[in-house]
């Protein structure tokens, strides 16, 4: 994406030209989606923060100051509007036993078996992704889903890059942690199954 475009729209609606903000929101929303999605694990909540979120960067757009792209910046919003919600909500937690036991054999239904174990792969990190805490999902969503260098994340979160690289290192030795802990449950049931 090219960020001087962006810039082109920004200055269109500052001008008046407030329909040019929907050039920026088409342009933006399936990774504003996604990352909100990833923090929330919740279609509905991603919407209703996306909205939010662009809603918030329309009435500040003034404000913003091209100092980082405005991707970076709406990111920022996004993240936070996502995390403020769920800290307002105070999430139940999932536990291990909501995972299927014979996830394996669900999802080996009707495809092959290559597709079958990238399913339930993806399955199991996404689980663990919903295990972690809010924070965690966010930082690993924003390094792995949306491509962002620990910089880039330093900018959106606020929090400082050596920071950031300490934060990714332990979410992702929880999230193992939590993938071990599935797998050798899905050991123990598959043996008491047969």
């Amino acid at each position: 994406m090219d960020p001087r475009a962006d810039i082109f729209y920004i200055e269109q609606v500052l001008e008046g030209k407030i329909n040019a903000f929907s050039y920026l929101v088409d342009r933006h929303k399936d990774k504003a989606f996604n990352l909100a999605f990833r923090i929330c694990g919740n279609s509905e909540e991603a919407e209703e923060i996306v909205q939010d979120a662009f809603l918030k960067a329309f009435r500040s757009l003034r404000e913003f100051r091209k100092k980082s792209s405005f991707s970076t910046w709406l990111y920022r919003i996004v993240y936070n509007t996502a995390i403020s919600l769920l800290r307002s909500r105070k999430k139940g937690t999932l536990s291990i036993e909501e995972f299927p036991a014979d996830a394996v054999d669900f999802l080996g239904i009707n495809r092959n078996e290559e597709e079958a174990v990238d399913d339930y792969r993806n399955s199991l990190v996404n689980f663990a992704l919903q295990k972690i805490s809010d924070e965690e999902r966010g930082l690993i969503t924003l390094y792995y889903y949306n491509d962002l260098d620990t910089t880039g994340i330093s900018r959106i979160t606020g929090i400082s890059k050596s920071n950031v690289k300490v934060r990714l290192f332990r979410a992702r030795k929880k999230m193992a942690e939590i993938i071990r802990n599935v797998e050798r449950k899905q050991v123990i049931y598959g043996e008491h199954r047969g």
